[in-house]
This record gives C-alpha cells, sequence and structure tokens, in this order.
C-alpha cells in the first residue's frame, strides 16, 4: 500500500474539540479526535501498518476494525487533496 504522507502548505485550525485543515482549493475538513490523532501522525510519512499498529496500541479497537476505518479515512482525505499515497 506505500506510505501516506501529508501533502505541504495545509493549513490547519482547532475549533473547540475540532480541527478543521484546509488544502490549497479551499476544500476543508473537520476532524474528530481520532481523526486528529492519525493527522498528528501523519506528521510524519507513515504506512496504513504503521498507523494502525499505534492506533490499536492507543484505542480499544481490532486491527482489521481499525484498518479498515483507518483506511476509509485516509480516502476521505486524498479526496480532499490532504495526503498523497507513493
Amino acid at each position: 500500500m506505500g506510505t501516506i504522507q501529508r501533502v505541504p502548505g495545509v493549513v490547519e485550525a482547532q475549533f473547540d474539540e475540532v480541527r478543521v485543515v484546509l488544502n490549497d482549493d479551499l476544500e476543508y475538513l473537520g476532524l474528530d479526535e481520532v481523526g486528529q490523532r492519525i493527522w498528528d501522525l501523519l506528521e510524519r510519512p507513515a504506512t496504513l501498518e504503521d498507523l494502525v499498529a499505534t492506533l490499536t496500541a492507543e484505542y480499544d479497537v481490532s486491527d482489521a476494525d481499525c484498518a479498515r476505518d483507518v483506511d476509509s479515512f485516509l480516502g476521505a482525505l486524498e479526496r480532499h487533496h490532504l495526503v498523497t499515497r507513493r
């Protein structure tokens, strides 16, 4: 699956418990607690496996459920041009 990394130049702001990330096309995505954690982990390039290993250690979730949900979330980040996969 390769490495996932943030796209340079993304603007972010915290509003109460939601973090908003804004791409160059001025499209935004609001991140909840887990989304924020994934976004923080992507400060450095990571693989899906890296993300799942960290999140399953921090949250009460199975590897399979975590991998499915994280992959889906990464797809949303990709659609909003906030991350790339290599």
